[in-house]
């Protein structure tokens, strides 16, 4: 029987070492095809992970099953008045029935201020459009101050499955939190968030330059983007109210096709880096943030 050499067999003892003290770490993972519909039934051979460009080992990919609880955010500024009732409402109604089974939802609205017009997380997709038919769009858009505080909402669910889904004009808005603070609120509520944006709505840059609002389009962006990179979601834009439907149907898919994968991460890593890739072709994968 041959002997390992000292220094392989110290090698091999660090190894040892390493694997005992790999930090496990879970994050949401949402993978689609081209057209932006869910791929159902990957296995985790089919997965490869690298944090911080090291290949790590997968120990549990599965489609999430978990009840989603969903805050609906719908600018309802004045600038959205000609096409809230005749553009928006009923793909906004259209999506809720989209949305995976078991799936409890409510709506904020921010005309002038944020407002809650669902009372409480509800199934019932009637009600909800029942409330944004009674909408009459008026004011400025408040929707950082509505990030905020949906935000603030969602973290008291922690260890649910919870998600925001905004659709949003560009228009002038105001706030009373600076996009770094909605940004940093809204990583900390665990959800995912995915926004359309509607550039008909886009705010023009003399009014920005004149005072006459507090966010600039480059803040919608700014969160919109931030929010969607940090949490694996997905920042869709459509030029006209017209294309409102077809986005939100692939929206809907991209909450369908969401799992839970588990790895082990590399010990002593504060902000890993996080890439996964699929054995599927023309798959499109979302990374959210790693958790322990």
């Amino acid at each position: 029987m041959s002997i390992l050499p000292l220094a392989a067999l110290l090698l091999l003892q660090a190894g040892a070492a390493a694997d005992v003290t790999a930090k496990p770490r879970a994050l949401s993972v949402t993978v689609t095809d081209d057209k932006g519909r869910p791929i159902e039934g990957l296995g985790p051979e089919e997965v490869a992970v690298t944090e911080n460009g090291v290949a790590r080992e997968v120990t549990r990919l599965e489609l999430d099953r978990r009840p989603l609880t969903l805050a609906v955010i719908v600018d309802t500024s004045q600038p959205m008045s000609g096409m809230y009732r005749l553009h928006m409402v009923e793909p906004i109604i259209q999506f809720l029935t989209r949305l995976p089974e078991g799936t409890r939802f409510t709506v904020w609205t921010t005309g002038d201020r944020p407002t809650r017009i669902v009372d409480d997380y509800t199934t019932d997709a009637a009600a909800a459009a029942k409330a944004l038919r009674r909408v009459f769009p008026q004011g400025g858009n408040t929707l950082l101050d509505a990030l905020v505080e949906v935000s603030r909402d969602l973290a008291k669910r922690e260890g649910e499955r919870t998600a925001v889904v905004v659709v949003t004009g560009l228009g002038i808005g105001f706030r009373n939190y600076d996009r770094q603070q909605v940004v940093r609120e809204g990583q900390a509520s665990g959800a995912t968030f995915l926004s359309l944006q509607i550039e008909e709505g886009r705010v023009n840059p003399g009014a920005e330059r004149a005072g006459m609002g507090e966010v600039e389009s480059s803040d919608y962006e700014y969160v919109l983007g931030g929010l969607a990179d940090k949490s694996g979601g997905r920042r869709e834009s459509t030029l006209s109210a017209m294309g409102i439907s077809v986005d939100l149907a692939k929206l809907a898919a991209e909450l369908r096709g969401q799992y839970q994968l588990a790895y082990l991460g590399l010990p002593g890593v504060k902000d890993p880096k996080v890439k996964v890739t699929v054995a599927r072709p023309g798959a499109h994968v979302r990374v959210g943030s790693p958790r322990t």
